[in-house]
């Protein structure tokens, strides 16, 4: 019986686990997102910069409004970046420590299974134990 509510709790930690591997997942994902729109956009704007340089002085005034867009978009994916990252750090403990919670419990178990054991082995010698015991015993009255 102890060894069905042991592998319950084995399968609902490792559920947790696994759910919260999602989520991290999920949040490394939106980490990535972010990342690749700041790059993208600053590589837009350098693109933009060649191009209005090319063309005529009247694009250099269009360019800084622009440029100052960009650059405002540029510091809130910052901040979203340093809000998600604090995100990302709670979320791996909090994996952390259903892990450890998972490796508890497997290890309860396989403790107990290793006294099952080991009980089962004593019992089994302890039988062959007395079976050789009444084989010397019956040998020395024949004998």
């Amino acid at each position: 019986m102890a060894d069905n509510d042991l592998f319950s709790l084995i399968r609902v930690r490792t559920h947790t686990v696994e759910q919260k591997q999602k989520v991290l997942a999920d949040l490394y994902q939106k980490a990535d997102e972010l990342k690749n729109e700041r790059e993208q956009s600053l590589e837009k704007l350098e693109r933009e910069k060649i191009k209005a340089q090319e063309m005529d002085v009247s694009m250099l005034s269009y360019l800084g409004a622009y440029g100052d867009a960009v650059q405002e978009r540029v510091e809130e994916i910052k901040e979203q970046e340093l809000h998600l990252e604090k995100r990302i750090e709670i979320a791996q403990e909090d994996m952390r420590q259903a892990f450890a919670e998972l490796k508890k419990v497997e290890i309860t178990q396989e403790n107990r299974k290793a006294e099952e054991r080991a009980e089962l082995d004593k019992k089994e010698m302890d039988g062959l134990d007395e079976i050789a015991i009444e084989t010397y015993r019956r040998n020395l009255e024949e004998g």
